[in-house]
């Protein structure tokens, strides 16, 4: 397997970011108690009952502080990963500093310290023209909402190879980021899966009909390195291309488009395109900082209902400005018949 280099270049509009997470944060005193805990010294995970011990909140208030530490995550305001021996208490999961939020964190409490002054920021949707606010966003109804398809991503995200390791956790963040800024931002569920294997695609299949299948990882002719689920030994397992396509056909909706953000994964066509209308892979190797580059703004030009065609073609835009060699390293392969500009996901 090969590896991308494990770069990213953080994207975005920093007003309009730090604006929301501060509006999300607020002022609620035991959500603030967590969210300061989670920012302070040190850097090692900890699960909600280790929180709860160094913000000295009280066992009788476990389920709120369960429900706040929830909602910072659901919020992007927190970090959470699967708890692999950070925390011997039994947690699932553990939570942790996201990294905009910590780079970030003075402006965005700032802001949820102060409500009024996030309705005077200047923003890109909201710019400032003479000291007064002018509102350019264009609003979506939930009524306009109903009448498209709501779109479900199966987000699946591999990192078995320690010594190429891939900022995968940083990338679906900022795809994530990319599409609560687009226009059908309430139209798209990125339903994220980390260590990912044939289990949790088929899982994910069942649990969530996605008519996107997005894998991000290592590659090669081959096929895709899975994770093999292990603890204190993470193994590599390759997931060949044919039957990654006979599990994606095993379902009553297949998935429309399918896209193998890795090395190599041009290999995948013959077995993909029986199911897929239209698939999304890779030619040659590819950098961490250009596959990163090409998800976010293929997922923002998704979310902003542009048909695959030119919501790939974005993509590919993006890839150019980071690394102007691997500009056709991207390559989208439809079904026979099938036409790309046709298809709005969003």
């Amino acid at each position: 397997m090969r590896g991308r280099q494990a770069v990213v270049d953080p994207t975005g509009n920093y007003e309009e970011n730090n604006q929301r997470l501060g509006k999300s944060l607020g002022q609620a005193k035991l959500r603030r108690r967590l969210f300061d805990v989670i920012y302070g010294r040190g850097s090692r995970p900890r699960s909600r009952k280790q929180l709860m011990t160094v913000a000295e909140i009280k066992p009788t208030d476990a389920q709120q502080a369960q429900n706040e530490i929830e909602y910072l995550y659901k919020k992007h305001l927190v970090a959470r990963i699967a708890n692999e021996g950070y925390a011997d208490d039994g947690s699932h999961y553990v939570y942790l500093k996201d990294e905009y939020v910590r780079a970030n964190r003075d402006d965005i409490v700032k802001i949820a310290n102060n409500p009024k002054l996030a309705a005077k920021m200047a923003t890109k949707r909201s710019p400032a023209l003479n000291g007064k606010t002018v509102i350019v966003r264009q609003l979506v109804t939930p009524s306009a909402l109903k009448k498209r398809k709501h779109l479900d991503v199966l987000y699946l995200m591999a990192n078995p190879i320690r010594r190429y390791a891939l900022r995968v956790d940083a990338e679906v963040t900022k795809v994530a980021e990319e599409i609560r800024r687009s226009l059908f931002r309430d139209n798209v569920t990125l339903h994220q899966l980390p260590a990912a294997n044939l289990d949790t695609l088929i899982r994910g299949l069942n649990d969530h009909r996605p008519r996107i299948v997005h894998f991000s990882g290592h590659g090669s002719a081959d096929g895709i390195a899975v994770d093999d689920g292990g603890i204190k030994r993470i193994k590599r397992q390759v997931l060949s291309f044919d039957i990654l396509g006979k599990a994606l056909s095993a379902t009553d909706k297949p998935p429309d488009v399918v896209v193998l953000n890795a090395c190599e994964s041009v290999g995948a066509r013959t077995a993909l395109l029986q199911t897929a209308k239209a698939i999304i892979v890779m030619q040659d190797e590819i950098s961490d900082l250009a596959a990163v580059a090409f998800a976010i703004k293929f997922y923002g030009g998704i979310a902003s209902g542009q048909p695959l065609q030119f919501a790939f073609e974005q993509g590919c835009v993006a890839v150019e400005s980071v690394s102007i060699s691997e500009a056709a390293t991207p390559v989208l392969i439809t079904a026979k018949g099938f036409n790309p500009k046709k298809l709005i996901l969003a």
